[in-house]
């Protein structure tokens, strides 16, 4: 068997696979992903939507937000291209969050660029928890993990 390859996904292949769009698509890149690990980032703007009532004369990204980015950086844990180039075919499959236990140690600003990092700690069947790590160029922001389920789009 060969080992499989690490791949990386541009915004186009990003939205091919998430639902997501303005505003909520939280992940602008994938700089890697392979068995059992995904590394996304985000460019964080003062141009995006919440940072107009959070907080006017302190900009800072919510938590819950945060906590987003990483589960849509979850969506691609495993998701490798094979030796012939093909991503895995998920426009047929929906990611679905059914809990979280995130830690946060320090803000995220306009002009920082988050890099989130997940790995795979369990997998049984349609289940799947990860671990997350969210730093800038300033240190670590948040630590968590997730559980997540998939479903058959129609779901």
């Amino acid at each position: 068997m060969k080992d499989m390859v690490t791949t990386s996904y541009d915004i186009q292949a990003i939205m091919a696979r998430l639902p997501h769009r303005y505003p909520f698509l939280m992940i602008d890149k994938v700089d890697e992903s392979g068995p059992g690990y995904a590394v996304a980032i985000k460019n964080v703007s003062i141009n995006e939507p919440f940072f107009q009532g959070h907080f006017p004369d302190y900009p800072i990204m919510p938590g819950a937000l945060i906590t987003e980015a990483a589960l849509q950086a979850s969506a691609f844990v495993g998701q490798t291209r094979d030796e012939t180039g093909d991503a895995p075919d998920a426009s047929n499959t929906r990611f679905f969050c059914i809990g979280f236990n995130m830690k946060f140690s320090g803000t995220v600003q306009p002009g920082d660029q988050l890099r989130i990092e997940v790995r795979l700690i369990k997998r049984i069947g349609s289940m799947t928890k990860v671990k997350a790590r969210i730093s800038t160029d300033n240190g670590l922001v948040a630590t968590g993990d997730m559980n997540l389920a998939t479903a058959p789009k129609e779901y």
